[in-house]
């Protein structure tokens, strides 16, 4: 893909490649909280349309499951992708900001930090303190967590890892 539209009248013709391509959003090509807004009221326009099509298809199920199921694969995708599309659009641009939150006319979008959880390397060098009592021992992720927190050691036989940030993206309920 080329370019990102700058307003909600030039998105047709970027579906059509976008259906062709998964490439990366380019954050030169979403700059701006205008652009954002375009993306903000597309995106809730195609999740408007998927909800739609669950509540149709719902209806439908009763007299023809088949068919109904069909239809949703292919509803599903094509709102799916578009929704995808948008999402990428906005995260691209938020990160671009380095903010923590942005409070837009037609939604909100959040950091959210990457929870800390424990991997299990090699069970068997976990101390026994550190594994629940069962008939067989399993390691307590929360409680080597805790201890981690507490004195800044690391478990033997453990490794703690931090999950990817991602974005939160709120449009508002009412709309649907």
């Amino acid at each position: 893909m080329e370019d990102v539209p700058h307003s909600v009248e030039d998105f047709g013709q970027y579906y059509q490649l976008m259906d062709e391509t998964d490439d990366e959003i380019d954050i030169e090509q979403v700059e701006g909280e205008n652009k954002a807004e375009d993306h903000l009221k597309k995106l809730l326009y195609h999740r408007n349309q998927l909800y739609r099509a669950e509540c149709h298809r719902d209806t439908e199920v009763k007299k023809a499951q088949e068919k109904a199921d069909a239809w949703y694969a292919g509803e599903d995708k094509y709102w799916s992708r578009r929704i995808a599309w948008h999402e990428r659009c906005l995260s691209a641009w938020f990160r671009s900001t380095g903010a923590k939150s942005a409070n837009l006319i037609n939604g909100k979008l959040k950091n959210i930090k990457g929870r800390e959880r424990v991997e299990i390397i090699d069970e068997d060098s976990i101390p026994a303190e550190y594994k629940n009592e069962t008939i067989t021992y399993a390691p307590d992720k929360k409680r080597i967590l805790a201890a981690l927190r507490e004195s800044g050691e690391i478990v033997e036989g453990t490794e703690v890892v931090r999950g990817e940030d991602h974005i939160k993206i709120d449009t508002p309920d009412d709309a649907v």
